[in-house]
């Protein structure tokens, strides 16, 4: 198991999004993010059905594994995440989180079990629209909780702060409260100004596409994120 699967969910970790890297030279952008000092990599796949967008698909994961050590968080915005799920986890990736919103051949909960089968970590993701509530039968069988403070699909959209954050608190609050250890992952909209946010409501993953490989000095982005989400309110 990757080292960086023992993290607690109290420390913060900012997770750069590949979605906005220059595909043109991924390796190149990977290894600019690992000199950077990112921890950890988000990918952000896409289907065209389940969101608006394509994005790519498990050779992706494969070859960005075949570059580097760092942990890949692999986000499935897909349906039939359970058809596809032996793929990904070929691919060499350490998470896979899915959507409580998406179809399903087998079920949600069974395709949780396969992921946490396969000796990976599992995350479960929910749309801005969608309430906690829908995630709170299948809290104990996951790692991560991504709150998308965005409606998924495009990078660059702004942070959905009332729509998103009360959601947030209530679901560390929750987890508190039951004894539970997943982290709280936010994505979307996430910069500096909005990452103290995020952080304050119970983030500790924050993933960041345009604020991480957008800057001509990917370190100091890193660590100015890492810093607005570590300052207190």
């Amino acid at each position: 198991m990757h080292p960086e699967s023992h993290t607690p969910p109290s420390e913060i970790i900012i997770l750069p999004s590949v979605l906005a890297a220059d595909w043109s030279c991924m390796g190149d952008e990977v290894r600019r993010a690992e000199a950077a000092g990112a921890r950890r990599l988000h990918l952000d796949v896409m289907d065209g059905a389940f969101v608006d967008n394509i994005s790519f698909g498990p050779n992706m994961v494969k070859t960005i594994r075949g570059v580097t050590d760092l942990y890949l968080d692999t986000h499935l915005m897909i349906h039939r995440a359970d058809h596809y799920l032996q793929r990904f986890i070929d691919a060499g990736t350490h998470n896979i989180t899915v959507h409580v919103e998406a179809h399903y051949d087998t079920s949600l909960a069974e395709t949780l079990g396969r992921i946490r089968a396969a000796g990976l970590q599992c995350g479960l993701a929910l749309n801005p629209a969608t309430p906690l509530d829908a995630a709170l039968p299948y809290l104990h069988q996951i790692d991560l909780l991504l709150v998308m403070t965005v409606v998924p699909g495009f990078g660059g959209q702004s942070f959905m702060e009332k729509e998103t954050m009360p959601k947030l608190a209530a679901a560390r609050d929750y987890r508190d409260t039951h004894g539970l250890h997943f982290h709280l992952q936010v994505d979307g909209g996430i910069y500096p100004d909005t990452a103290g946010i995020a952080a304050r409501h119970g983030a500790n993953l924050l993933v960041c596409g345009t604020s991480s490989f957008g800057p001509p000095d990917m370190t100091a982005a890193l660590h100015e994120l890492a810093t607005a989400a570590r300052s207190p309110a």
